[in-house]
């Protein structure tokens, strides 16, 4: 009983709490920033970064101590293909091929993204990203915010992938056992776009895809540990983003 309880009351938090938490946290750092506040993006890392942690442990304790889940059946193990798959045959390789464009892409455009990020004395145009505005304040500008952006990046990639695509797509694939294997991973990818409310509809539509990716490769692998390195691998794209230098902070002028 008490395991069903808590288990049912970790999913309502992640559909319900999380994403209204995350937006108003966001809005906070947003509004930080207009005021001009020193070290608003530093702070909000590291609150993000021990949240997502304090998630992950409350994560573990309800499914490999409450629930009686082994670390197997979180994906904490290593990879494997499927039954009659091979690294050399059809479905593997395409797997394998398709793993490694994506990561090479996050991987190309780190590096693009660091050289970028070096320039001097030109004027930076923000990119064009899902989630706009929303999203591209958040970002680090200069060097002790990338570091924190960094951690950041590193926290999400490990906790989230235990927490949606452990957790969340293991419940789902308990709960519908006979349903086609595509039905858990897009409720799944559609909930973990919905925990990124903050960054407005098109960043959850983008967020979701990438859900979905993770989630497949988690499926494809029976293991958390590639969906987890490209996970860090895109996150850790964003720290380099060359971005412009903050606006400074509105103030109000005095009528004449």
């Amino acid at each position: 009983m008490l395991a069903t309880f808590a288990t049912a009351a970790l999913a309502l938090y992640l559909l319900t709490a999380e994403p209204l938490l995350g937006r108003r946290g966001h809005r906070r750092l947003l509004a930080a920033l207009d005021a001009g506040e020193p070290g608003a993006r530093l702070r909000f890392y590291r609150q993000w970064t021990w949240q997502g942690w304090a998630l992950l442990l409350a994560t573990l304790l309800v499914t490999l101590v409450l629930a009686g889940w082994t670390p197997a059946q979180l994906g904490l193990r290593l990879p494997h293909w499927p039954p009659g798959w091979s690294l050399s045959g059809a479905h593997g390789g395409l797997v394998a091929g398709f793993v490694t464009g994506i990561a090479l892409a996050a991987v190309g455009g780190l590096a693009i993204g660091l050289a970028t990020a070096r320039r001097r004395g030109k004027a930076t145009p923000a990119p064009r990203i899902a989630g706009g505005d929303r999203l591209l304040r958040m970002l680090p500008r200069g060097r002790a915010e990338r570091r924190g952006f960094v951690v950041l990046a590193f926290t999400a990639g490990v906790t989230e992938e235990v927490i949606w695509r452990g957790f969340g797509l293991g419940l789902l694939f308990a709960l519908l056992p006979h349903a086609p294997v595509a039905v858990p991973i897009a409720l799944a990818s559609l909930a973990f776009g919905w925990a990124h409310l903050y960054q407005g509809w098109t960043g959850i539509l983008a967020t979701a895809l990438l859900g979905g990716l993770f989630a497949w490769l988690y499926w494809a692998t029976g293991s958390l540990l590639p969906p987890m390195l490209l996970h860090v691998l895109v996150d850790l794209r964003a720290a380099f983003l060359p971005m412009p230098v903050d606006a400074p902070p509105a103030t109000g002028t005095p009528a004449p």
